[in-house]
């Protein structure tokens, strides 16, 4: 199956469950891959033929401005809905959220979370 890839978009989010988390501004580091056929824009060079990548970042950076999401797991599930909500050709939606900046001590690159939806789920 063809694929549409949005890799490590990076936006700013008030997502977290700690009172510090819902006031300041943190890194999110979103990938998005859809699966569609993609045959018919490589044929025809037409926008309208394939999901306009454009389109889903501001999808995504428009939810993670409003999000009122205390996981990244509900951000995820938004995100995937309203993918395949708006993109009939899409057959199935891949979202990894990673958060570089988590609350955790330590040394890490990132915490995160990756699901699959499927347009049957």
């Amino acid at each position: 199956m063809d694929k549409v890839i949005l890799n490590r978009i990076e936006l700013l989010g008030k997502i977290g469950v700690l009172e510090e988390e819902k006031r300041t501004a943190q890194r999110y580091w979103i990938s998005i891959a859809i699966e569609a056929d993609l045959r018919t824009a490589g044929q025809t060079d037409r926008l309208d033929e394939t999901i306009d990548y454009g389109r889903v970042f501001e999808i995504a950076e428009t939810l993670m401005g409003t999000s009122d999401c205390d996981l990244i797991e509900s951000y995820a599930e938004r995100l995937a809905g309203q993918i395949l909500s708006t993109f009939r050709k899409a057959n199935s939606v891949t979202i990894e959220v990673l958060k570089p900046d988590a609350p955790i001590e330590g040394s890490f690159d990132s915490v995160g979370i990756e699901i699959t939806r499927t347009r049957n789920d």
